[in-house]
């Protein structure tokens, strides 16, 4: 009789989710260039210990972030995985204070050992966000210029790991990108005389990407340790692209145009940038450290043949878990986990000779469910982007998140019908 409502519960969470893909989920001015903000995919667990994770030897979640990893879930398990997320964010300049805030369902994954050596994991994250609102005056024309965008990727993942060895798993994600990316630029001039404009552009992307990670595990005195690579090389999806540019003048409250200037649609490439990653994790008696650092040349990034002139991104993830179960192994408490985590995240963007820099810190806690293998987990990050200097805009935000990590035993005979 639970079999059907729970099917229901998981198609209403794909569709949830696949709705939120398709809305703007950030209100960050710095989504204007590239791609946008590049979307917190994370589960609570990984975000947490501050975003590190492609060393993880945990074998209770699905780690999409290594590939190598599918192959640590164990046999005859099938794991489902869904997160949700709240973000307020106030946005600081020299002038004025802005808050926003919004909550999506931010994953939907699965994932289960196909044999003993070989595991398998797929599901939908979001990928990028792009979502602004921006008003600049032009004092030499005498003309207000706004600018405004809304949209971004999604993906959906298809991974496959393979154990080697006891000490060694390989795997690969093939994702299939897609999403729009929508930008308008309007100015409007003091003198009525002139015929304001605007630009509208619509870029549709939609292709394949790759990715490989590698996953080495061993002991050192008896402790669990591994290290882990993940790396793609850069590549090119189709994409589609729809400008307009006219002129207009105001009737009343209504626009009237009186010239288009551009209008066409015409095919060309994204190129997106090769990134590299390594990681450790080392896991004591009752503290797990955990490290990553990652590297993304978005100098090399390129859309219709424009790079937004991007710079290469370096980011440092450090993350640490503490449980202890040999106080009372029957007490609940004994069974939750705390972690405590920090990221630094130099982004591809440099505006007035200043990198664009994002620093967060980040807590959580596990809570397992005592009648069932779920377990609830629930994380914290405090961000801080950008800076008020030389006329730019500061961000400070706030991240409340919820998973919630669902453990089925699957693929067993009934020995009695």
């Amino acid at each position: 009789m639970n079999k059907i409502p729970n099917k229901t519960i998981v198609f209403f969470l794909c569709l949830i989710t696949l709705n939120s893909y398709s809305q703007s989920n950030t209100f960050s001015p710095y989504s204007r260039f590239g791609l946008g903000i590049p979307a917190n995919n994370l589960s609570s667990y990984y975000q947490s210990i501050g975003g590190a994770s492609i060393a993880s030897l945990n074998y209770r979640y699905i780690n999409p972030s290594n590939p190598a990893s599918y192959s640590l879930i164990r046999s005859k398990k099938f794991k489902f995985h869904t997160s949700l997320k709240n973000n307020t964010t106030f946005i600081k300049s020299s002038s004025k204070n802005e808050v926003y805030n919004n909550t999506q369902l931010s994953s939907l994954i699965f994932g289960f050992p196909i044999n003993k050596k070989i595991g398998f994991s797929s599901g939908f994250l979001p990928h990028s966000y792009s979502g602004y609102d921006l008003f600049e005056r032009d004092y030499d024309n005498e003309a207000d210029k706004f600018y405004e965008g809304n949209g971004g990727l999604s993906k959906i993942y298809f991974g496959t790991s393979y154990k080697i060895s006891k000490e060694i798993s390989i795997g690969a994600n093939a994702s299939y990108l897609f999403g729009a990316i929508n930008r308008e630029k309007t100015i409007i001039f003091d003198d009525e005389s002139i015929f304001h404009s605007r630009s509208i552009e619509r870029v549709n992307i939609k292709g394949f990407d790759y990715e490989i990670g590698l996953l080495f595990q061993n002991k050192i005195n008896q402790n669990d340790f591994s290290l882990a690579l993940v790396f793609n090389s850069k590549n090119n999806i189709s994409s589609k692209r729809f400008e307009l540019a006219e002129s207009f003048e105001y009737f009343g409250f209504n626009q009237i145009v009186k010239d288009t200037f551009i209008n066409l649609t015409q095919r060309g490439e994204l190129t997106l940038p090769q990134y590299i990653s390594f990681g450790f994790s080392y896991q004591l008696k009752k503290m797990i450290l955990i490290g990553e650092y990652s590297v993304k040349d978005w100098s090399s990034y390129q859309l219709f043949g424009q790079t937004d002139d991007l710079i290469k991104s370096e980011k440092l993830n450090i993350g640490f878990e503490y449980h202890d179960e040999s106080k009372n192994y029957t007490s609940y408490f004994s069974k939750i986990k705390y972690r405590l985590g920090f990221y630094n995240f130099q982004t591809p963007i440099q505006l007035n000779n200043n990198k664009i820099n994002e620093l967060g810190v980040t807590l959580g806690i596990s809570l397992p469910n005592q009648r069932s293998r779920t377990i609830y987990d629930l994380s914290i990050l405090v961000g801080k982007r950008g800076t008020i200097n030389d006329n730019l805009i500061e961000e400070n935000f706030v991240e409340i998140g919820l998973s919630f990590n669902f453990d089925s035993i699957w693929f067993i005979k009934r020995k009695y019908d």
